[in-house]
């Protein structure tokens, strides 16, 4: 994991919950720490000043405060986003929870893609709308008469990067075969955007960034539900956020 990866810190009692939210947080490549009471969640935020707590309103109080309450009262903390989360019937309270210092609020049950969004919307200054996941699988790239096969090792809703020593140029529009791990094969049109050289010195992976383009609806929802099943697929269902 990259030392630059932003850092959240997950405050839910019920460590099943937790559990599941810090696995997907981590596929998201975040570094994640995880706190069950009131106490430890103030300790880790001091300690590692978290860019964000995602926070459900079950936690219990601390020293009749709110633990987001005690959040905001730190001193220290101000810059920490929270996203607190409760079941539907308790969505008055997250509503409140935004006039007591809250930057955002999840009703449960949410999807991965809902958490990456709001936490994208929250830190970053350019947010992505689709998470990114790391992948290897076989992917065919054509363009024209020429066919190169190679490695995919990133893919969102939107793109994919391919390692290759010989990338096409930036602009290229190609035909995509996607040999999915435990899907059917996908195959689709695309854009080359960016291409990445060997650099030994930044450690940087050769490769190239293709866009999605035209995707018809069926191929767009096969994309989507293979990566939310690689996200969430091997998670026990009670484990639901």
């Amino acid at each position: 994991m990259p030392s630059f990866a932003k850092s959240m810190l997950v405050a839910d009692p019920d460590q099943r919950l937790a559990l599941r939210a810090a696995i997907i947080l981590k596929r998201f490549e975040y570094n994640v720490f995880v706190a069950s009471g009131s106490a430890e969640l103030l300790r880790i935020a001091d300690y590692a000043m978290p860019n964000l707590v995602l926070l459900d309103l079950r936690m219990p109080f601390m020293e009749n405060r709110t633990c987001l309450e005690a959040i905001r009262s730190e001193r220290g903390l101000d810059p920490v986003k929270v996203i607190t989360t409760a079941d539907a019937a308790d969505e008055p309270l997250l509503k409140e929870s935004l006039k007591k210092g809250a930057n955002d609020f999840l009703v449960r049950p949410f999807g991965p893609t809902d958490l990456y969004r709001k936490i994208q919307a929250l830190t970053e200054t350019q947010p992505r709308e689709a998470p990114r996941l790391r992948v290897i699988f076989r992917a065919t790239v054509t363009a024209g008469h020429t066919a190169r096969t190679a490695y995919a090792t990133m893919i969102s809703e939107r793109g994919i990067f391919i390692r290759t020593m010989n990338p096409f140029e930036p602009g290229t529009q190609v035909k995509l075969s996607l040999d999915l791990p435990s899907a059917k094969p996908l195959v689709l049109d695309g854009e080359v955007i960016y291409q990445v050289n060997l650099n030994r010195e930044r450690f940087s992976e050769p490769g190239m960034g293709v866009k999605f383009v035209n995707m018809p609806p069926e191929v767009k929802m096969g994309l989507k539900t293979f990566i939310e099943s690689q996200l969430t697929g091997d998670l026990e269902p009670e484990m639901m956020i």
